[in-house]
């Protein structure tokens, strides 16, 4: 971990049909045994803002890999990385790796994006087969005030995109460009909030911000319009910490 201090404990808060995956990663390897490893991907937005065209527009949280990755150096992706078996449950894992690569703290999982993803690594007899699975979540950093917990919002006009929500007391104007995410050099590079319109333009090593794989950016792609589809939010979640 990147960090001198290890954070306060949090609650964390889940919708019930993610309650499958409040078990540790070896239960789920039992209940999974075509998998020899499990991956976790952070998919955080900003609220909706107005870009400087005035359409009102999410942005997501990209990390740049770092140059000297052996694999896909220089490519953007989002937070995550593989559960572990010290990890309480799999949705502990998610908060753990988005808070070691981003500094974010994890406060609620709002839903999981598609099925997942399988993939191989090694050959013949090291061949390992991994699932990948992605959340959207939100964190600590970028409050939600109540007013946009029930699908009210409000936007102001400007050059700069902002997360921007209801003055109902509960949250404060959060400009998306000073909220504080810090990364480990070892693995990440650089960060940015890109809007849909910039990662329809990603291609592997084509547009403004090359994604890993196409696979992930087609992901990227149904999460945003996952984001922008939502209905007011249900309260009915629990909470680990």
């Amino acid at each position: 971990m990147p960090f001198d201090e290890v954070p306060k404990p949090i609650s964390i808060h889940i919708p019930p049909d993610l309650y499958h995956l409040t078990i540790p990663l070896s239960t789920w390897l039992k209940q999974h045994p075509q998998y020899d490893r499990l991956v976790v991907g952070a998919f955080i937005f900003t609220s909706r803002s107005n870009d400087q065209a005035g359409t009102q527009q999410p942005r997501l949280l990209l990390v740049q890999r770092s140059k000297t990755e052996r694999a896909f150096p220089n490519l953007w992706e989002v937070p995550g990385g593989s559960s572990e078996l010290s990890d309480p449950t799999i949705l502990h894992s998610l908060a753990r790796e988005t808070f070691e690569e981003t500094g974010l703290r994890l406060t609620r999982f709002v839903r999981q994006i598609g099925p997942g993803v399988e993939f191989s690594t090694g050959t013949k007899q090291r061949e390992k087969k991994w699932l990948k699975l992605s959340f959207e979540i939100e964190v600590a950093e970028i409050p939600v005030s109540k007013a946009e917990v029930l699908g009210d919002m409000t936007h102001e006009h400007g050059d700069k995109p902002r997360h921007e929500v209801v003055d109902d007391g509960s949250s404060s104007q959060t400009p998306f460009d000073t909220i504080l995410v810090t990364l480990d050099p070892e693995e990440h590079q650089r960060h940015a909030w890109v809007s849909e319109n910039e990662i329809g333009r990603c291609y592997l090593d084509h547009g403004p911000y090359p994604i890993v794989t196409e696979y992930q950016r087609q992901v990227m792609l149904q999460a945003f319009d996952l984001h922008k589809s939502q209905g007011p939010r249900l309260e009915q979640t629990t909470a680990i910490h």
